[in-house]
């Protein structure tokens, strides 16, 4: 028997064991002590043999004591028969009357199986509970086994109790027997909170990417986000709309979408000469067609297909017909018709024709289809040290860099020898160059720049920089203006604007200001003051964000905001606002406030309240549960039991005595007094002397409670037993004594680098600059207030906004006006510029040009102006003629005495022509010639050509200009060589002889050749 009993204890244990690893929490009780003096039974008798007839004591056969326990749901008058619901556990036999587990009593927290119990449990931890305790005696067949005639002690207690790793020792003293026990509930492994029902299992796979913290609270690991860390984090730069990424760091584009960051859409299959927007788009580039761009809309343009100077039309895609000159003929004019008649061979050659046309027989030193190609003498590349090769008849020429001479470039000229440095200590010749030691200030390669505002490139767009007296000038290209012309030419010339409304210059672009009643780009059009305004209104939901997304219809996800937490709604208000309107039994801005229902307090007689959901419930101290401690039948041998405050006294018959009236001889036995009390008998009656901490007529009651000096913070509710309490924790308190606020910040709910504030059970985003909303989510739109005036156009940014400025305005709202600029001879110059004009001042002042007629005084160096040549003075130019008006007599640098009379036949306008006499007709378009531009200002130009350089260089060349008697548009200019240096208004050069002058000389002054 005894050997089925303990494969039955251990078959119960080990299945208790095995469940619990499937259950989130267990239940453990560890026995400490067991005192049980005269091993008797509950009923008075003896748990073996027979009691001795003079002392009446139980003979020294003890005990088999093992224990059985309950757990049960909390039960106001407590059942102690019926289930056990929340489980039960037993031990085998573990002792006689009295023993205890040192080591259980020396290190509680010590792993000890010896006298423990462990029930499982599967469900969320109630906090509330009733335990029965009960010590049995192994049958050894002196008793009946039925009913509770084997019960040595039962003990009943209701209590409340956290999951933790701390016990809490309870000292139970029965009548028969006293046990010391300890017990604690523990979550299971992955199961955190106050219930053992919040599950954090760390995962690292498809559902989810985290670690848990000590509460059970999820944290992402690196590159993952969301509830459940599902989320990865793509690649930063990767355009959301058009790539996902399943890893974090990836950006995986959608089907239409190419590049690093998804922000390249793929043409149309098979596109030529095409480009996209959207995906498979395939919009043709200029000139091409047809529905994938390869047809040729311009193929006489990119194949020129039509020869021997015939002209090419297009007629279809691909398509082109040749109009042949006279003598030609064939689809691309390549058929020659008496070819030889129109004498296509030049420089000597001899034309013979051939089937296919003509061809050519050469002179020596001519080569090509009709003799007019060169040969080349430079293909070898003779001219050494960057040397200029120039291709001659039968021989070449090298033009050589200044500092190289020779047939080929190869002898080091001294460049010191024709004094190059103008500011200067020392010049030094060097191979293929020279180096001048430049006084302070001064710097280039001739000690001739000023070190000035132009170092510093300030132009752009390809503007050239001017150094002028204390600032710089930028010469703008064509299309731009500006200061530095960073503007492009005015788009409100003429202007666009209808209806009287003023136009306003943008960056590429223009803004008309517009009446009340007109509107549209250029308010062209009616007004409908009538119409809806397109703009959202107060339907604008601030508690839910639209966030771009491909999954719906619309292209957007409205994604709630959760800051009124699991108790509230959100409920939108104007101005971005909002309000949360809570559920019963909540409070607060956030509805993170549970109502007290415990305020004012409803238990009587010291019961402690514990807050619920609209709802308390009392826990009431020892004696005020309406518990009739006689219903146990406490008293013995006829006493009658009289009912107290969690205690009870026996009135004892036929000189019966004790505390239960179960012994003659004393009143007090082991068992009298509780709680470590010493008992006196005092005949009649006993009286017990109580330990430190302990009251009542047997000690049964705790003098101070554990929960008087209030170790539950913030809030919490205390309920002590025994040596321990338990902290009921108000919501957003954790911890053994709610020291602990729960993070409500964890996961992040605030975006855009907003700051989550953590609260009691409630949190708030303080938002970065330029952010609003709830979680901050609402970029706010600096533009909504107009803060740009005078028609600029704002841009708005993160915390601010940038006004693109009109023309003439500036400042952070465009408020300011700098002035207005001034264009002079085909060049902007800003406010208050000041520039040099020959020995002249000019200066712009608000789009007004006002110069200096002219200056007579020698200019110094110490005046910062640039004086006239050495031998020269400034004189005023009594004969200039003006090109186009209005011209002004401005002063010149000349020497001061009279000009020698010119001797020569070759003039403009004369007619005269003979080989050292050259004749030029330039035809300009006056809308493109600078006002004030004088016939003597063209002729200086002229002389800086590179043709007339080459024609100068051993022999004087005189160039002669003067207005065309017979076009008011044009100049005349004669060319004459061999003739001798001339007064300073006549340009010369050095020249020996005039061959043709090519075309593309006259066309870089917008001229064209006429003779």
């Amino acid at each position: 028997i005894i050997f089925r009993k303990n494969v039955m204890f251990k078959c119960a244990t080990c299945l208790t064991y095995c469940r619990v690893s499937q259950s989130s929490g267990y239940f453990e009780l560890q026995l400490i002590a067991v005192q049980n003096a005269n091993g008797e039974l509950s009923d008075g008798d003896c748990c073996d043999g027979e009691r001795n007839t003079q002392d009446l004591r139980c003979s020294s056969d003890e005990c088999d004591t093992y224990f059985r326990v309950c757990l049960k749901e909390y039960q106001t008058d407590v059942t102690t028969t019926g289930l056990c619901i929340y489980g039960s556990g037993s031990t085998n036999v573990i002792g006689g009357n009295s023993f205890q587990f040192k080591s259980a009593k020396n290190n509680q927290n010590r792993n000890n199986d010896g006298g423990k119990i462990v029930i499982p449990f599967q469900f969320a931890w109630p906090v509330s509970y009733t335990l029965i305790v009960e010590a049995w005696d192994w049958d050894n067949g002196t008793h009946s086994s039925s009913g509770e005639d084997l019960l040595i002690e039962r003990s009943v207690r209701k209590e409340r109790i956290n999951p933790g790793d701390d016990r809490q020792t309870i000292q139970y003293n029965g009548l028969t027997a006293s046990f010391e026990y300890s017990i604690r509930v523990r979550c299971d492994e992955n199961y955190y909170g106050s219930k053992c029902n919040k599950l954090c299992r760390p995962r690292n796979d498809w559902h989810g990417h985290y670690v848990c913290d000590q509460f059970g609270n999820r944290g992402c690991m690196e590159g993952w986000m969301g509830t459940y860390c599902t989320t990865a984090i793509c690649k930063q730069g990767c355009n959301l709309l058009q790539g996902v990424c399943s890893a974090p760091g990836e950006c995986t584009c959608t089907y239409g979408w190419q590049g690093p960051f998804c922000d390249n859409c793929l043409p149309y299959p098979g596109c030529v000469h095409g480009t996209c927007v959207k995906p498979w788009q395939c919009t043709c580039e200029k000139n091409w067609g047809g529905l994938l761009c390869e047809k040729d809309l311009n193929y006489c343009g990119t194949n020129k297909p039509c020869k021997n100077g015939g002209t090419c039309m297009n007629t279809e895609p691909d398509e082109y017909n040749c109009a042949c000159p006279d003598g030609y003929s064939g689809k691309n004019c390549e058929i020659a018709e008496h070819a030889c008649v129109s004498n296509p061979c030049a420089n000597g050659g001899t034309c013979h024709e051939v089937p296919s046309g003509f061809e050519c027989h050469c002179p020596a030193g001519w080569a090509g289809p009709t003799c007019a190609k060169d040969t080349d003498e430079c293909a070898s590349n003779p001219c050494a040290q960057g040397g200029t090769c120039i291709d001659m008849e039968n021989g070449f020429e090298c033009l050589c860099l200044p500092q190289w001479a020779g047939k080929t470039c190869q002898i080091d000229v001294n460049e010191c020898m024709g004094k190059p440095c103008l500011n200067a200590y020392s010049c030094k010749n060097l191979i293929g160059g020279y180096h001048c030691a430049c006084f302070r200030g001064w710097a280039g390669q001739n000690c001739d720049i000023s070190q000035n505002s132009c170092a510093s490139g300030p132009c752009r767009n390809g503007g050239r920089c001017h150094t002028l007296l204390d600032s710089f000038m930028c010469e703008c290209p064509h299309g731009y203006t500006g200061t530095t012309c960073e503007v492009q030419s005015n788009p409100c010339s003429p202007n666009p604007c209808q209806n009287q409304a003023q136009c306003h210059s943008l960056m590429d672009d223009f803004y008309c200001a517009c009446s009340d009643d007109f509107e549209g780009k250029t308010c062209s059009e009616l007004k409908d003051h009538c119409k809806t305004n397109p703009c959202e209104g107060p339907s604008h939901q601030h508690c839910t964000v639209a966030v771009a997304t491909n999954g719906t219809q619309e292209g957007v996800w409205h994604i709630s905001s959760n800051v009124c937490g699991p108790h509230g709604r959100c409920i939108s208000q104007p101005a971005g606002n909002f309000t949360c309107s809570c559920e019963p039994g909540f409070t607060g801005t956030y509805c993170h406030e549970n109502i007290n229902d415990c305020v004012p307090p409803p238990c009587k007689n010291g019961g402690t309240c514990i807050d619920g959901i609209s709802s308390f419930k009392c826990f009431c101290p020892d004696g005020w549960e309406d518990v009739n401690e006689c219903s146990r039948n406490p008293c013995k041998n006829g006493g009658r039991c009289v009912n107290l405050l969690n205690h009870f006294y026996c009135q004892c018959q036929d000189n019966w005595k004790g505390k239960t009236c179960h012994s003659r001889e004393s009143q007090c036995d082991s068992s009298t007094c509780s709680n470590g009390g010493t008992c006196f008998d005092h005949g009649d009656t006993f009286r017990c002397t109580c330990l430190s901490g302990w009251v009542g007529s047997t000690c049964n009651t705790a003098k101070n409670s554990t929960c008087d000096s209030n170790p539950c913070e913030n809030g919490g509710t205390c309920v002590g037993g025994g040596d321990a309490y338990t902290c009921i924790c108000k919501d957003g308190w954790e911890g053994p004594t709610c020291a602990h606020n729960a993070n409500d910040c964890n996961p992040q709910p605030c975006y855009n680098g907003g700051v989550c504030v953590d609260g009691v059970n409630w949190f708030r985003c303080e938002c970065a600059p330029g952010f609003a909303g709830p979680d901050c989510r609402i970029n706010i739109d600096e533009c909504q207030s107009s803060p740009c005036a005078y028609g600029s156009t704002c841009v708005d940014e993160i915390n601010s906004f940038l006004c693109v400025c009109p023309l003439g305005r500036a400042g952070p709202h465009c408020q300011e006006w700098i002035g207005k600029a001034c264009r002079y001879s085909g060049l902007q110059f800003p406010h208050g510029s000041r520039w040099e004009e020959e020995c002249n001042t000019c200066q712009c002042v608000n789009g007004i040009v006002r110069c200096s007629k002219v200056r007579l005084a020698f200019i110094t160096h110490g005046d910062g102006v640039a004086p006239c040549p050495r031998g020269q003075e400034c004189v005023e130019h009594q004969f200039l003629t003006c090109f186009a008006k209005p011209c002004h007599q401005w002063g010149v640098c000349s020497t001061p005495d009279p000009p020698p009379p010119l001797h020569t036949q070759c003039e403009p306008n004369s007619g005269y022509l003979d080989n050292s006499c050259a004749r030029i007709t330039l035809i300009f378009n006056r809308d493109k010639v600078p006002q004030g531009t004088t016939v003597e200002n063209i002729c200086s130009e002229l002389r800086y050509l590179p043709i007339a350089q080459t024609l100068a260089k051993d022999c004087t060349l005189l160039i002669l200009c003067d207005l065309s008697y017979s076009n008011s548009d044009a100049v005349e200019v004669a060319m004459v060589s061999d003739y001798p240096t001339s007064a300073p208004h006549l340009q010369s050069l050095s020249c020996c002889h005039l061959p043709m002058i090519p075309s593309y000389l006259l066309l870089t002054s917008h001229g064209r050749l006429q003779e």
